[in-house]
């Protein structure tokens, strides 16, 4: 696994450029990533948007469109729709989201791995660095599925283990959140963790190990937590969970986030509306690895 988002750049600028569809880039901090985008050698831009407004934007930071593909589609599902039908004819590499509510690329998403492989389902990853901790770890799934069945965290948990591999990490380490009652009744939640891991072991979800324990207080019961112990994917039980632990890890642990949606081969670089353009060039990067030849996500 990666050690830094630094890291991944640099990887990615090493690959070489990827063809790749902007939706909604009508923003100047999502244009002015896109500029440096095509700067570093990480991507060759098809527009979908507004093409007014994108030549608009384009002339305010000095983007010449002379050599990149516009096609003008005004309507938010309809430009998600197109990102992922050119995803899955790999006219592109895989899809950026820009200035448009992530409802839009994900719900393209669900539709189109539904049509391509019914039996899989997507997910939204969220990738962390947090000072003192020597890698980058995986959460899921904050974004996508609001309370997911077993069946489901099965799909979730092979969509983020494919996606570990893809980073380096050929056998990572699982943790499945989950708590018992506090009478010490054994929940649902924690009932399905423990079919998880019997799942996993019986290979069910491809090379990985999971952690007997369900939270960091059970893994590190002296508080000393190590590099090479730390869970590399997290699984959270539900989506409300999945929020307040990615806010907790960014405001309270002072981390470092940022997020994909996957599904039937396909992935979506999501990147908040409010990021900064030094912030989408860090997701930016993650595309042309997660999609480089071979990759399994």
């Amino acid at each position: 696994m990666y050690q830094n988002f630094d890291e991944i750049v640099s990887r990615a600028k090493e690959l070489g450029p990827s063809r790749t569809a902007v939706l909604f880039p009508e923003d100047p901090e999502v244009m002015l990533s896109v500029l440096n985008g095509i700067e570093a050698g990480l991507i060759e831009p098809i527009m979908v948007g507004n093409k007014d407004r994108i030549r608009s934007v384009a002339r305010e930071i000095d983007l010449s469109l002379d050599h990149i593909e516009l096609l003008d589609e005004r309507d938010p599902q309809k430009a998600s729709d197109l990102c992922l039908d050119l995803a899955a004819k790999k006219e592109v590499r895989f899809v950026v989201k820009g200035q448009i509510l992530s409802s839009y690329p994900y719900r393209a998403l669900v539709r189109k791995t539904k049509t391509l492989t019914p039996d899989r389902t997507s997910s939204s990853i969220c990738f962390h660095q947090v000072p003192g901790l020597g890698k980058i770890f995986i959460t899921t799934d904050p974004g996508v599925h609001i309370l997911p069945d077993l069946e489901t965290k099965k799909q979730i948990l092979v969509n983020a283990i494919h996606t570990s591999h893809q980073l380096g990490c050929p056998t990572p380490r699982v943790m499945l959140l989950a708590a018992d009652h506090v009478d010490g009744t054994v929940s649902h939640f924690a009932r399905e963790a423990e079919e998880l891991r019997q799942f996993a072991e019986g290979g069910g979800l491809g090379p990985c190990h999971i952690h007997m324990a369900k939270n960091l207080y059970d893994l590190f019961p002296d508080m000393r937590i190590t590099t090479e112990d730390f869970p590399d994917i997290f699984l959270y039980p539900n989506i409300e969970t999945g929020n307040i632990l990615c806010k907790s890890i960014d405001h309270i642990m002072m981390g470092i986030r940022q997020c994909i949606a996957v599904g039937a081969g396909l992935i979506i670089l999501a990147p908040s509306r409010s990021d900064p353009n030094e912030v989408r060039m860090r997701n930016l990067a993650l595309g042309p690895i997660l999609t480089a030849p071979g990759s399994q996500v």
